[in-house]
C-alpha cells in the first residue's frame, strides 16, 4: 500500500484517516476517490462557469454604449465600466489584465471577458445588484422557475464557487453535500437552457463517481425537503419527484418538514424512474391484476388529484410503519430531529442530503448529522 502521508503530509492525510475510522486501507480508497470526484466536478464546473458567463454577457452587452461613441473602447464594456459595476467589482477586470500581462493592451473584448475569475459571477448576484438583477440579470435565465429570486442564484453560485476553490487547491471535498452541489449545477444549467443541462448531465462522470464513494455497510437515507412530500408519504407510502433526478445509492428515505426530520424513515422497496403519469396509465396498471401495478396506479391517482399532472415522474415505493414495515427494514425514530436554528436560510435541506440511519437513531438535532 502506498505511503500517502509521506507525500501529502500527515496533517492532510489525517482528514481521511479520521473519516475512515483510522482504517488505513479505507483512508487510501477515500483519498483516491476524492481525487477522482474532484476531477469530475472540475469538468462540470467548467461548463457552468462558461455558460453562466456567456448568459450574463448576452443580456448585459446590449446595454453598453456603442463603440463609435466611446473615447476608449474598453471603457464602454460593462465589466470594465463604473456605469455598471461598483469599484470593488471592477477589480476583476484589472486582475484579468494583470494575468494577460503584455498581451492585455491588444486583447479583445472576448479575451478579457473570458479572463475574469469566477468571483465576478458570484458578486453580480449579491444584494447590491438587486435592481440590476430584477431589470436585466434575471433574463440570463430564460428557462428559470417562476419567481426566481436573486438570493437563490447567489446561494447556488457561492456554493459552486466554494467547491471550485477547494478543488483548485486540491483540498478534500468528500465531506461536502456533493449530491446537492451536482443538482445546483444542473439547476443553473437548466435555467439557461434545458438542452444544455441534458447534454452536460449525459457527459458528466459525477453521478457514477458519487455512487462509487467508499462507504461502510451501514444503511444510508436520503433526506428530502418534505413540506408536501411528508403528508403525501403518509397517505400513499410513496415519494415522488421529477424524472432523472440524481440520487446516490441509498436504502431509505427520510423527510424534513416543519423544521425537523420526521420520525418515520421508510426503506425503499423499489425506485422507478420515468413513470408515465397520464390518466389512462391508471386503468392499464389496474388491468394487469398485479399488486405492485395496482399500488403504482393508486399513487398516480392520488398525485394527480394533488396537482402532479406532468407527463412523467420518478417514483419511490416505500415501507409503512408497523410490524410489517419493520420486517422489511422500516425505521421509526424515537423522536423527530429538529433544526434549532430559525428564520430565513435556516432550512437544513434545500434539495437533498444524506445521513446514516444509525446516526439518526441517536441524533438530538440535525447538527449531529453534519
Amino acid at each position: 500500500m502506498a505511503d500517502l502521508a509521506k507525500w501529502i503530509t500527515q496533517a492532510r492525510y489525517d482528514e481521511y484517516l479520521v473519516a475512515a475510522n483510522h482504517d488505513s486501507v479505507a483512508a487510501q480508497e477515500l483519498y483516491e476517490w476524492n481525487v477522482a470526484v474532484s476531477a469530475s466536478f472540475y469538468e462540470l464546473l467548467a461548463h457552468v462557469e462558461v455558460s453562466l458567463r456567456n448568459a450574463v454577457d448576452t443580456v448585459m452587452k446590449p446595454l453598453e454604449v456603442v463603440e463609435t461613441a466611446r473615447l476608449i473602447q474598453r471603457a464602454g464594456w460593462w465589466f470594465a465600466s463604473a456605469s455598471f459595476l461598483r469599484e470593488v467589482e471592477l477589480k476583476y477586470f484589472e486582475t484579468a489584465r494583470r494575468h494577460l500581462g503584455e498581451k492585455a493592451n491588444s486583447a479583445g473584448r472576448d479575451k478579457l471577458l473570458s479572463s475574469m475569475t469566477f468571483g465576478i459571477w458570484h458578486d453580480l448576484f449579491t444584494k447590491d445588484y438587486e435592481p440590476l438583477f430584477r431589470q436585466h440579470l434575471v433574463h440570463a435565465f430564460p428557462f428559470r422557475e417562476k419567481g426566481l429570486a436573486r438570493k437563490n442564484v447567489e446561494d447556488d453560485v457561492r456554493a459552486l464557487r466554494n467547491l471550485r476553490n477547494r478543488i483548485a487547491h486540491h483540498q478534500a471535498i468528500f465531506d461536502l453535500p456533493l449530491e446537492e452541489r451536482f443538482e445546483q449545477a444542473m439547476e443553473m444549467l437548466h435555467r439557461i437552457d434545458p438542452d444544455l443541462e441534458s447534454w452536460v448531465r449525459g457527459k458528466s462522470r459525477v453521478p457514477k463517481l458519487l455512487n462509487e464513494k467508499p462507504t461502510s455497510a451501514d444503511p444510508i437515507a436520503v433526506v428530502v425537503p418534505a413540506t408536501e412530500a411528508w403528508p403525501f408519504y403518509q397517505s400513499t407510502r410513496a415519494y415522488v419527484c421529477q424524472p432523472g433526478r440524481f440520487f446516490r445509492q441509498v436504502s431509505h428515505v427520510s423527510f424534513y418538514a416543519s423544521g425537523a426530520i420526521q420520525t418515520e424513515v421508510p426503506k425503499i422497496l423499489e425506485r422507478i424512474d420515468h413513470v408515465n403519469w397520464h390518466p389512462e396509465e391508471i386503468g392499464r396498471l389496474k388491468a394487469t391484476m398485479s399488486g405492485r401495478d395496482s399500488r403504482i396506479a393508486d399513487v398516480i391517482r392520488e398525485a394527480r388529484s394533488a396537482g402532479w399532472t406532468e407527463a412523467e415522474y420518478q417514483l419511490f415505493l416505500l415501507t409503512e410503519p408497523g410490524a410489517d414495515g419493520e420486517a422489511k427494514g422500516h425505521v421509526t425514530l424515537s423522536s423527530s430531529i429538529p433544526q434549532p436554528r430559525k428564520g430565513r436560510g435556516s432550512a437544513w435541506v434545500r434539495r437533498q442530503r444524506y445521513a446514516a440511519v444509525d446516526a439518526m437513531r441517536t441524533a438530538k438535532t440535525v447538527a449531529d448529522l453534519d
